[in-house]
Order: C-alpha cells, then sequence, then structure tokens
C-alpha cells in the first residue's frame, strides 16, 4: 500500500482549488454570477399564505425578490400565482440584470414541484425539488436583459409564464 505524503495531499488540493475557481469563472461568463437553489419542507397548514414582490436598489448593487406559490385548479391541474394578483396564473415575473434575484416558492400541494428558467445555457437556474407543502427558493443574478420563459419541471405545459430581465434603475442616495 502506498503512503500519500503531506506534500502530494497539498498539491493535489491545490489542482483540485484551481480547477474549481476556473470553472466558477467560465460559470460567470456565461450569464450567472450567483445561483443557489434550496428545498426545505415545511409542515402542513391550512393558513391563507401572503405573497408579495419588495425591490432594494442602491447604486451599488441590486435585490429584487419575489413570491410565488402554485395553485391546483383542477384536479392534478397546476398553475403559478403571485401575490400581487393571486387570480393571474403564471404570471410575467420581472428581474434585474446583475441583481441578486431571490424567487421564493410556497408549494401547499400535494404534490412536487420544480421551478427552471429556461435561459438557454447548459446549466439552467433551478429551484430544485420542492415537496409537497413545502417551501423553496431560486436565488440568481443574470448578467444580461431579454426574455424568457419558466416553467415547471413536472407540469410544464400547465406550469409556466415569462421571465423580463430588465436593466436596474439605481437610486441616488442623499
Amino acid at each position: 500500500m502506498k503512503k500519500i505524503t503531506l506534500q502530494a495531499l497539498v498539491i493535489s488540493t491545490s489542482i483540485l482549488v484551481a480547477g474549481l475557481a476556473v470553472a466558477g469563472t467560465l460559470f460567470n461568463w456565461h450569464g450567472y454570477n450567483v445561483q443557489t437553489a434550496t428545498a426545505i419542507e415545511a409542515k402542513k397548514s391550512n393558513e391563507t399564505t401572503t405573497v408579495s414582490a419588495s425591490t432594494t436598489t442602491t447604486n451599488a448593487s441590486a435585490s429584487n425578490t419575489l413570491q410565488l406559490s402554485v395553485k391546483e385548479v383542477t384536479n392534478g391541474v397546476y398553475r403559478w400565482i403571485n401575490g400581487s394578483n393571486a387570480a393571474a396564473d403564471n404570471p410575467t415575473l420581472k428581474v434585474f440584470k446583475n441583481a441578486n434575484n431571490v424567487i421564493k416558492i410556497q408549494n401547499p400541494t400535494d404534490t412536487k414541484h420544480e421551478l427552471i428558467i429556461d435561459t438557454g445555457a447548459d446549466v439552467l437556474p433551478s429551484s430544485d425539488d420542492i415537496a409537497a407543502h413545502g417551501v423553496g427558493q431560486l436565488a440568481f443574478s443574470p448578467n444580461m436583459t431579454g426574455t424568457f420563459t419558466y416553467h415547471c419541471a413536472y407540469h410544464p405545459f400547465t406550469m409556466k409564464g415569462i421571465i423580463q430581465i430588465v436593466q436596474a434603475i439605481p437610486t441616488v442616495l442623499h
């Protein structure tokens, strides 16, 4: 059995870290500075969910938080809804270029869902699975403007919509 020396371990670790740095740089060039997605199982609740959107912009950075929920319109047919107009199914979402955009998702239904943004990139921004009666989120920071689509991985024909990436307007601080 061959022993691994400390020097070999340090060199191997350095090569791995350098490779991850290069991969992160290439990912950044393809339009996404940050992409995190989590899915957290929540307790089942019969309470009405309040859904809202908020935007904060400064001269140095911007952040945008949107909240979506899932609605079952008939048995087994689902739609995305938002809080500003819960009657509007599959709303058009507006997010900002070079901003920290977070889409928080509540799933009060009995089946899992996954929000995916169709950017055309090799790796699509995704919330990962959001468990039945769970919550999740999708965080991303696009570096381009444009109009794209979004959909649920499990219900792509009924849970789909448009997402607009627009230039953020900086706020002048006095």
